[in-house]
């Protein structure tokens, strides 16, 4: 069991992240700028009921300005549901299993952009606390072009649990899933997005192998 303990703790550490900048997304009908691009991804977690908040990080490249994606912020956060369990006031996934997030939609300048790590925000006893990678993945980079919504995939992690000192269970780690969820998520840009929902899409999904910590 300490093997195991061990194994999480070394492959995700809890660490706290950076001051990175966050705003909303885009409002269901707001009119985006056509000199801006669109950042368009869906960002979820499963796994856990303690995870609060899933986030991926990104920045203009050449730059150390970090920014935030949230997966539940600014849905209205999280609420206490049965037994105390934080659950989440809005989920766009509900009917994808148990994928438990959104879709964002940011309008950004544009430009060469990188995406460059994640973080689970998880509920702690009397607390909380901050579950990242040990070692960054290799910087994804992406372009942003006026009138053109760039669209990063489905930025998923899943939650890796583990026995405390007291034997309940945890959020020791956090194990990213990332793929191309084109045929969930630009469905779901129609009826979120509407006044972006014509414009042209290109794709700049990560390779998820090179994100995932458990080879």
């Amino acid at each position: 069991m300490q093997t195991l303990i061990g194994l999480m703790l070394a492959v995700a550490l809890a660490l706290l992240p950076g001051c990175a900048s966050f705003s909303p997304p885009i409002d269901n009908a707001e009119e985006v700028d056509p000199s801006k691009g669109v950042l368009l991804a869906g960002l979820s977690t499963g796994g856990s009921y303690q995870v609060k908040d899933a986030w991926f990080f990104y920045r203009l490249k050449g730059t150390t300005d970090e920014h935030r994606l949230d997966a539940f912020s600014f849905a209205g956060s999280m609420a206490r549901g049965l037994f105390g369990r934080l659950v989440p006031t809005t989920n766009h996934f509900s009917g994808s299993g148990p994928e438990v997030g959104r879709l964002v939609a940011y309008p950004l300048e544009p430009g060469e952009y990188e995406l460059y790590s994640w973080t689970l925000y998880v509920d702690r006893a009397g607390g909380y606390g901050y579950v990242s990678p040990k070692n960054r993945p290799p910087p994804h980079s992406f372009k942003i072009q006026a009138g053109t919504i760039t669209y990063l995939g489905g930025l998923h992690v899943n939650a890796i649990l583990g026995p405390n000192t007291l034997g309940f269970d945890m959020v020791f780690g956090g194990d990213p899933d990332i793929r191309d969820r084109s045929d969930r998520d630009l469905s779901l840009l129609k009826s979120l997005y509407p006044t972006i929902a014509g414009w042209p899409i290109q794709k700049s999904v990560p390779d998820g192998a090179q994100w995932k910590i458990l080879h």
